[in-house]
């Protein structure tokens, strides 16, 4: 680069989008409709900041195990003091406290940070050694913003930074909980716009899973942790890939050599055979008898399995049968936190893509309980569960299958014909924007000579409604000519003849009733 000049090229970071006014209109769509269902059932809105303290949301992304990987993480600019488990300064032996560059990272989920919030709202009414004297306060928020995962690969459809609506409830042990998951999954996704038989609700226990391999003999935590992470790709590998990651490893499609557990043959041939009894799996009362009788005498799998029972008769007896959830013991969810119920939602609708070939779109929401998180943070055990809405994955399953809204009608615009008018336009829109009508002046480049079509192409990209002309003629008559483009869009295919359409498209309005009138248009 000795004798090359350095250039300054106008582009994104790859995995990051630009987010237009049709895809910013469909995600308010989605995050207004499903926070509705959840204020419907007593959860509070919450934020917290994109960036939080590295060790304090710890490591538990679905295929790394470290804090570098997996999560744009990096050191803080300001140093700050190292703190004691109680949160005082450690200092040396002259009394200076130790100084340290902290890692900080970039959220990669929004149940992360909320363990945070509740160790830190605790700790914030109890000293840390009264914690385990007290019950656990309940909790129960929504949040919804951007996450941010350093993703290797980046397929078609996925970004490092996509939105997430979260809702979760701290503090229970109730399993209640949990049923309750499942139906604000179907009744947020109902309020947002799928249909019935569209979706399904997934639901599993991790302690069933977790039973089952116990009984094939794996006891110890790093293993059973490794077998699931590789339980998880399943959707996305099929069978054969997992049993090769289970055994001597694989090679993907992209040439790429993936390391194998190295399990046993046995262990394999267990576990492959176990997960597909569960292909076609029935009814949820079928699926509880089946796995009773292979895991009855699994103390974990058996509190697993009286955990789904309690949860299958709340659903049962409020009427969310297996047409919106059941239960799938093949279902992992990837993060190590979670201890208990599992949930995931998996649209049952499928796309063309552009070489005409049937897809589907996938899992759109996900969850789980996860009782241990908390105690990562406090050392007190605090029982949790909740789920998430995939904001950007499911507004591209509506605009793929076109059930995505119409664009939404732009500001009624201004025409700028003359720079003697400006005032008056000015007053004009004030008039109606006081009137609650959204108005834009046309402000384009060269205010001397601003092209009438160049402004109403402006006008059909906005997707304005109206447009209202005033020149010299009109001002000095009192009254604007008012297009509307609306209204022009639909007559464009039935009416021939120009004046005809203009006639039908086009009124002059007395500057008096300017406001009354565009009202009544906008209401038509």
């Amino acid at each position: 680069m000795a004798n090359q000049e350095r250039g300054i090229i106008p582009r994104k970071v790859k995995g990051f989008r630009d987010i237009d006014t049709g895809l910013n209109q469909l995600r308010w769509k989605i995050i207004n409709a499903a926070s509705k269902i959840y204020k419907s059932y007593g959860f509070e809105h919450w934020d917290t900041p994109v960036l939080e303290y590295a060790d304090a949301i710890g490591k538990y992304m679905p295929d790394e195990d470290t804090v570098d990987k997996g999560v744009y993480s990096f050191k803080n600019p300001e140093e700050e003091p190292v703190l004691d488990k109680v949160g005082q300064a450690l200092r040396d032996s002259n009394g200076q406290a130790y100084m340290e560059n902290a890692f900080v990272s970039m959220r990669y989920d929004l149940t992360a940070p909320l363990a945070r919030i509740y160790s830190e709202k605790l700790l914030g009414k109890y000293q840390r050694h009264q914690l385990n004297q007290i019950k656990p306060d309940l909790f129960r928020r929504y949040q919804f913003g951007p996450v941010y995962r350093y993703e290797i690969k980046l397929t078609p459809g996925r970004f490092r930074e996509f939105w997430q609506i979260d809702f979760d409830s701290v503090g229970t042990n109730d399993v209640a909980a949990d049923a309750e998951i499942c139906m604000v999954l179907s009744d947020a996704l109902e309020a947002i716009g799928l249909k019935r038989h569209t979706y399904i609700v997934k639901m599993n226990n991790r302690k069933v899973l977790k039973g089952f391999l116990q009984s094939c003999g794996v006891i110890e935590e790093e293993q059973e942790q490794a077998i699931l992470r590789v339980f998880d790709k399943l959707d996305k590998i099929g069978w054969e890939a997992m049993q090769l990651e289970l055994g001597k490893g694989r090679v993907d499609s992209s040439g790429a050599e993936v390391a194998g557990l190295n399990l046993e043959e046995s262990l394999i041939e267990n576990i492959i055979s176990f997960l597909r009894s569960f292909e076609n799996a029935g009814t949820r009362k079928e699926v509880l008898t089946q796995l009773s009788a292979n895991l009855s005498e699994n103390e974990i799998a058996k509190e697993g399995l009286e955990e789904l029972h309690k949860i299958d008769g709340i659903l049962e007896v409020l009427g969310f049968d297996e047409e919106r959830v059941i239960f799938d013991p093949t279902l992992i969810r990837g993060m190590a936190y979670y201890t208990g119920p599992v949930f995931e939602v998996e649209s049952l609708q499928s796309y063309t893509d552009d070489k005409g070939k049937e897809r589907k779109v996938g899992s759109i929401c996900g969850g789980g309980r996860y009782d241990g998180l908390i105690e990562n943070l406090l050392g007190l055990k605090v029982p949790a569960t909740g789920a998430s809405i995939g904001v950007d994955r499911l507004a591209e399953l509506l605009k793929l299958t076109n059930q995505a809204p119409e664009k939404a009608n732009g500001p009624v615009l201004i025409a700028f014909f003359d720079e003697d008018l400006s005032t008056e336009y000015q007053r004009i829109a004030r008039e109606l924007r006081t009137n609650g009508i959204e108005t834009e002046i046309y402000y384009g480049f060269n205010k001397g000579f601003r092209k009438m079509k160049k402004q109403l192409k402006y006008a059909d990209e906005k997707n304005c409604p109206l447009v209202i002309l005033i020149g010299e003629n009109e001002a000095e008559k009192g009254v604007a000519t008012v297009k509307n483009l609306k209204l022009g869009k639909e007559l464009a295919d039935s009416i021939s003849d120009k004046r005809e359409w203009n006639s039908r498209v086009q009124k002059e309005v007395p500057l008096t009733d300017l406001a009354d009138y565009i009202k009544s248009q906008l209401e038509v």
